[in-house]
């Protein structure tokens, strides 16, 4: 078991080094988050937030995380559901009051955080003042997963072809990126040639 510990922590490492330049770090860190959120790049940024948070605080309960996050109730009940659906999180009972019940990351949604938490030096308040960072740049309401991956590549390969932007984006239909692309143009935060 340690062989296999070991041998992990030395290919997340390499991993890391390979990939010196920031804007590279960030695109890593999506990936990874889409993969802890079921490979579902159209996840809003705040459902990433509502896991990472649920990851740091183990055992929390979804009236923490609310408070803690400033979510409303409907809201994160919603998010809660999607992510105990798609077997990111487990429910686990209280103990001590049964009313109460208990939130845990698991599975491949816990090993990909991990993998995350590498890029952001294992600190998931890194983790998410990245997100937060990224909820900010953007000027609609429900940022998507997909929406930063699309910026981040921008950013990473400055002037290029939609068709390439498409290549470092998200699988999806065509129309997906293309509807993701107008928005960030319409957002101010890409520009166009014939712009």
């Amino acid at each position: 078991m340690a062989n296999k510990q070991t041998l992990n922590s030395g290919l997340r490492s390499a991993h890391s080094a390979a990939s010196t330049s920031p804007v590279q770090k960030m695109g890593l860190v999506l990936d990874h988050i889409v993969a802890a959120l079921a490979d579902d790049p159209s996840c809003p940024l705040r459902r990433a937030q509502i896991l990472v948070d649920i990851d740091a605080h183990p055992g929390t309960t979804q009236t923490e995380v609310m408070d803690r996050l400033k979510v409303n109730k409907s809201t994160m009940n919603r998010e809660i559901e999607w992510l105990y659906d798609h077997g990111c999180v487990i429910r686990q009972q209280g103990e001590a009051d049964g009313r109460v019940v208990h939130i845990v990351t698991c599975g491949y949604s816990k090993k990909n955080l991990d993998l995350a938490l590498d890029y952001a030096n294992n600190s998931h308040q890194n983790l998410q003042n990245f997100i937060e960072s990224l909820i900010s740049m953007f000027t609609n309401s429900k940022p998507t997963l997909r929406d930063a991956k699309l910026l981040v590549s921008a950013t990473e390969l400055g002037k290029s072809s939609r068709q390439e932007l498409f290549g470092r984006s998200y699988k999806g239909p065509s129309t997906t990126n293309v509807r993701a692309f107008e928005s960030l143009v319409d957002q101010g935060l890409l520009e166009t040639e014939d712009e």
